[in-house]
């Protein structure tokens, strides 16, 4: 088998072609072909490693690049201001010797000394606490300075606008940038907005060009950003400052590090002190060797490039591997002594532990040029590594705001063509799949985090709050017949039924937010029916269906039997039905309503649908007792009352049958409704 630098030449060759290079790998059985792939993901990790490696090395030597123009920059300003100096020397000489010996050379006038400039390099950071909103983390490292502050304009990199204002401070190790508050109240005038260590700083100086003037770069991996000053001396005076606090704090490091070795030597050489050293020992001795022990304590190679790791694997979006790292040092500074070393040490890593947070949230935030149809696994990653590092509140938040962005998108991908139930329809398999696909990644996201479901139930209701404003919207606002209302309603519990199954109970809430409309659509259609029943008892002439032919009798039958009412014994000559007009239609009418009721029944229901079928039943008996009374129909009573039978008889028979199926009691009073055919007769017989 082929060695991975033949592979690596064999995949690199100029004349590679992978169609035959897999045919030809393909002949020699399964196994090599396994082996194969197995090298070909070594070769490609090895390959990811090393371009890891050649893009931090770039960008380092680049910053040291841009390090030595700022300085070459530097010392070609000073050279220009002394070539001014010995120009200016010249022409006063000249002016001497020319003129008469009167002439007076003028000293130059010096600029003044500076006013205190220890006590202004040592100013306390109560400054900042009182002027920038944020910034509490920033003043807790110990011996760390206010050395330069001012105003400064943030460019755009490309088209070199003016973005905001913004107020840097330097600081012994580190650059703060805060922006201005336009509404401020109190002292707060500025807002924390990043703080960068000097030593991951390059300052390159950026020439006066156009509208650009007084501008200069600040490199800071893997970002960077340009700044303008008011003035050219306020520019030349931020890089002067910047490049010699960065020197300063190098000479620091360099002595920490010197003096941690000395001490690792002297504990080398003499294991134990003697307590009568350890008493004579001065207290700024003392403080000496406590800094120098913190020092050897962090010197440790993996822990001083830890940081320049965490920003590759930041910039790299390795958040797995950045927050390994970042659980590693913390696993480590936790038994160690609080120093001020240490708080250093410590508030570098926190600064980068932020900004790892802070690219784990933009993976869940929602946007409108980010793609939604992910779902929650491609948001369960960035969920996975913000718990690890303690933020499970946000985590929980953002990864339910980025679910309701999936479900608005996907039911705004919905087109209301067609029936209204076939929308419901649609609509309920996106809402209730999305939201029981919710619940299973949340449980495997926060699987013992059980404080976080509470926030899942806050936010279920709320998604079932705004389902049901468009599920009442195409509903019951569209003036949808009641058949159609019930089937809408019947499918959107079957779903909420469903979905109890998996833990997650809404039908209730859903039957209390449509209860209202779903009665008032059902004492609508109730009163629609009587005013029907009423208004064909005027018109009703007791006389035998005639469909006219055959074939229209058979459609009419087989209308019927789609409604679950058989006529077939009731036709005789073809084409006659041995029932009215009025009978058929108001049968057909009531089993519609039956079927429509039962398909929303509840407990909480049941008195509302019984007294509509009763309310309607008795609206007919009155108007088959009028006519049985009616000397006018005398001649046609024996045909009132097979009517009569049909109705109260065959067609509560069939009403009865809707109940059982559905286990559902018949109600008594319906039942007492069927015993009017027996009174009925009785008028008959009376009569007669």
């Amino acid at each position: 088998m082929m060695s991975d630098g033949r592979l690596a030449q064999d995949l690199s060759a100029s004349d590679y072609d992978p169609e035959r290079y897999v045919s030809h790998q393909s002949e020699e059985g399964e196994m090599p072909l396994l082996e194969l792939k197995q090298k070909v993901q070594i070769l490609s990790d090895t390959t990811a490693k090393e371009l890891k490696k050649n893009v931090y090395k770039n960008y380092s030597q680049f910053i040291e690049t841009a390090r030595e123009i700022s300085i070459l920059e530097g010392e070609m300003y000073q050279v220009s201001h002394m070539l001014t100096e010995q120009k200016s020397l010249m022409n006063t000489m000249l002016e001497m010797s020319l003129v008469s010996d009167k002439a007076v050379v003028e000293e130059p006038t010096k600029d003044p000394e500076p006013e205190n400039p220890e006590e202004e390099t040592r100013r306390n950071l109560a400054f900042l606490l009182e002027k920038v909103e944020g910034c509490s983390s920033v003043t807790e490292v110990p011996g760390r300075q206010l050395i330069h502050n001012g105003d400064l304009a943030d460019l755009d990199m490309e088209s070199f606008a003016q973005i905001q204002r913004v107020h840097m401070f330097l600081l012994n190790d580190s650059l703060m940038i805060a922006s201005w508050l336009p509404n401020r109240r109190g002292p707060v005038r500025y807002r924390f907005q990043g703080l960068y260590e000097l030593d991951n700083l390059a300052i390159v100086n950026i020439r006066d060009a156009g509208a650009v003037k007084n501008a200069f770069k600040v490199l800071m991996f893997p970002d960077s950003k340009i700044y303008a000053a008011d003035s050219a001396k306020s520019k030349r005076q931020w890089l002067d400052i910047l490049e010699e606090t960065k020197k300063k704090k190098l000479a620091r490091d360099k002595q920490k590090r010197e003096a941690a070795l000395r001490l690792a030597e002297q504990q080398a050489a003499s294991p134990s002190t003697p307590k009568q050293e350890e008493s004579s020992t001065s207290i700024e001795d003392t403080d000496e060797v406590d800094a120098a022990m913190d020092t050897a304590m962090l010197s440790a190679d993996w822990l001083q490039e830890l940081p320049e790791d965490l920003d590759m694997c930041i910039a790299q979006r390795d958040f797995e591997g950045a927050v390994d790292l970042v659980e590693r040092v913390n696993e480590h500074l936790k038994d160690c002594q609080k120093t001020p070393a240490v708080k250093e040490f410590k508030a570098r890593i926190d600064h980068r532990a932020k900004l790892l947070t802070e690219g784990l949230m933009s993976e869940l935030q929602v946007s409108p040029e980010r793609s939604l149809r992910g779902g929650p696994r491609a948001a369960r990653r960035a969920v996975a590594q913000l718990i690890r590092l303690g933020k499970s509140a946000q985590a929980c938040d953002l990864f339910l705001k980025n679910r309701t962005a999936i479900i608005k998108y996907n039911i705004r991908q919905l087109k209301f063509e067609g029936a209204t139930s076939l929308y419901v329809r649609c609509l309920c398999n996106v809402f209730f799949a999305s939201l029981s696909e919710t619940g299973r990644e949340f449980h495997k996201a926060f699987p013992q985090l059980f404080g976080c479901f509470s926030a899942f139930i806050v936010w279920a209701k709320t998604e079932m709050e705004l389902f049901i404003r468009i599920f009442k919207r195409h509903t019951f606002d569209s003036k949808s017949s009641l058949a159609t209302i019930s089937e809408c309603v019947s499918i959107a519990t079957k779903h909420c039924v469903e979905l109890s199954g998996s833990g997650l109970d809404l039908g209730f809430y859903l039957d209390n937010q449509i209860s209202e409309d779903l009665e008032k659509a059902v004492l609508e259609n109730r009163a629609q029916i009587i005013e029907a029943v009423k208004f064909r008892a005027k018109d009703d002439k007791w006389n035998p269906l005639n469909l006219g032919t055959e074939t229209e009798c058979m459609y009419y039958v087989d209308d019927m039997a789609a409604v679950g009412l058989d006529l077939k014994e009731h036709v005789y000559n073809l084409c006659f039905i041995s029932l009215t007009m009025n009978t058929t239609q108001y049968c057909k009418v009531v089993m519609v309503l039956a079927q429509s009721l039962i398909l929303v029944h509840t407990s909480e229901r049941e008195a509302l649908i019984t007294e509509t079928l009763v309310d309607i039943f008795r609206a007919q008996v009155k108007h088959l007792e009028a006519s049985v009374k009616n000397e006018k129909f005398k001649e046609n009573v024996k045909f009132i009352l097979k009517n009569c039978q049909f109705i109260l008889e065959a067609l509560m028979s069939k009403i009865d049958y809707m109940y059982r199926n559905q286990g559902i009691p018949f109600p008594a009073q319906l039942a007492k409704v069927n015993e009017e055919y027996k009174r009925l007769k009785t008028i008959v017989g009376t009569m007669t």
